[in-house]
């Protein structure tokens, strides 16, 4: 690697990395999945050769890529943040007038969203929610 930075290579979690003023050149494994934080690094000082360095970070990399796999769509989708509920309050202007409602959004196959929305003046603001909260529940357990 002549360039310096970070550079991804074909092994999950692992990356090829060279920055000799902060003595980081060799390989990086890098995990955010689970809770489970790590930054590990392998220089080629470390090993008798590129080729051995790789093999032992590879080698980590895949261990840890066993140990804490990837969320599927469906845990991914039931992880809960200001921006990722999945159900919001939307306000439509149209010819004048202000249409309020609860709308529930999911996706149940790659590539594809579903919407669902509940009129705030129909049910009003507290069941419109409800109805949007339910229907998303409903839909996140039918994702693949």
């Amino acid at each position: 690697m002549k360039k310096k930075g970070i550079k991804r290579t074909s092994v999950p979690l692992l990356f090829e990395v060279n920055y000799p003023e902060h003595g980081q050149v060799g390989f990086v494994v890098r995990l955010n999945r689970r809770g489970k934080r790590v930054y590990s690094i392998f220089n080629y000082s470390q090993y008798g050769s590129k080729a051995a360095c790789r093999k032992a970070a590879g080698q980590y990399a895949r261990k840890l890529d066993q140990q804490f796999p990837r969320l599927s769509r469906q845990e991914l989708a039931m992880i809960r943040g200001k921006k990722n509920s999945g159900v919001r309050r939307v306000v439509n202007r149209s010819g004048g007038r202000e249409y309020a409602f609860w709308e529930a959004s999911w996706s149940p196959k790659p590539n594809q969203v579903k919407r669902v929305k509940f009129s705030v003046k129909k049910y009003g603001n507290e069941k419109a929610k409800k109805l949007a909260v339910s229907a998303r529940n409903q839909g996140v357990k039918t994702m693949r």
